[in-house]
């Protein structure tokens, strides 16, 4: 690129104007890009004759369907993006427009995308794409990774999930790791729910695009956007695994203290019929009366013998 011209935004809605020198790969073309928001960004478009009316129903228009249409010879199309957010580890799906000829780029928003601004910055320190339909892959490459790095961070929590439930031997802190497990597989979900769309739109709506548009649907962009369904995949099945095993060890836990409980029943269940034996108010009760002084330690010996007696049937039979 000879020369980019950072212009501050115009009276007609346009928030930057680059221009890139012609070379090998491709003509001179210029990359316009326009802020929706404003008032006059609109009009400028629809005023714009060389613009086919499809393409400018496309770019000004409301409908923020993924989709990519060409006519043979102008390519229009709306494409996903995060937007910039006070947060910046926040992913927020937004949706930019854009419609593009060898010689012209122009892209519109209504909401800052991170891509855009990725790729404006690029240009300014040097990046010189061969025309407009290589800086398009260069954004669907930034968005893919984009996803990839979050799922790098959600990747790593999930490991260190399968390290606490490996070494953890308290089960009261088992159930904290459910609710980190949950959250990954919500952010998966969501990532997914982006980038999917995008490779089928890619796959589905390139076969009528011309030959200098082609880098659109077979560049890096769409390369890079498999290999992210392909890692989010490995985080579900990771993650189905880790809750799989978790519910597991808690079911473990579940039953084996179910099992101390039904044990230390059994065991006193003789003891119990012999007190409510003896606390019955009847005459001629065994051992009781001024005739057995030691009646209640007769009777306390009884159930210890009968527990006693209890245990080792329990273990006879293996139960214990």
């Amino acid at each position: 690129m000879d020369s980019a011209l950072n212009e501050p935004p115009r009276a007609d809605g346009r928030s930057w104007s680059l221009r890139f020198a012609a070379n090998d790969a491709a003509p001179e073309w210029e990359w316009l890009h326009f802020d929706f928001v404003h008032a006059q960004a609109k009009q400028q478009i629809e005023a714009n004759p060389e613009m086919p009316t499809f393409a400018r129903q496309i770019l000004t228009g409301m409908d923020e369907t993924l989709r990519i249409v060409t006519d043979g010879e102008v390519v229009a199309g709306v494409l996903p993006g995060f937007a910039r957010t006070v947060d910046a580890d926040e992913l927020e799906v937004a949706y930019w427009h854009f419609a593009m000829t060898p010689e012209r780029l122009v892209t519109g928003r209504r909401r800052s995308i991170r891509t855009l601004v990725h790729l404006w910055e690029s240009v300014q320190g040097g990046l010189s794409p061969a025309g407009p339909a290589a800086l398009i892959d260069l954004c669907i490459a930034d968005f893919a990774r984009e996803v990839g790095r979050r799922l790098a961070v959600l990747a790593r929590d999930l490991d260190e999930v399968e390290d606490r439930l490996m070494e953890e031997r308290e089960a009261a802190r088992l159930p904290a790791l459910g609710g980190r497990l949950a959250v990954a597989r919500r952010e998966a979900a969501k990532l997914k729910r982006a980038v999917s769309p995008l490779d089928r739109t890619l796959r589905l709506d390139s076969d009528g695009l011309p030959d200098w548009a082609a880098i659109v649907a077979q560049g890096a962009g769409h390369r890079t956007l498999h290999s992210v369904l392909d890692d989010i995949a490995a985080l579900y099945d990771q993650a189905r695994a880790l809750h799989d095993e978790l519910t597991t060890r808690l079911t473990e836990e579940t039953n084996r203290r179910l099992y101390v409980v039904s044990v230390v029943t059994t065991l006193f269940v003789p003891a119990t019929f012999i007190t409510g034996f003896f606390g019955m108010n009847t005459g001629g009760l065994l051992w009781g009366g001024d005739s057995m002084p030691h009646g209640t330690l007769f009777a306390a010996l009884l159930c210890a013998f009968a527990v006693t007696v209890m245990l080792l049937l329990l273990r006879a039979r293996r139960l214990l």
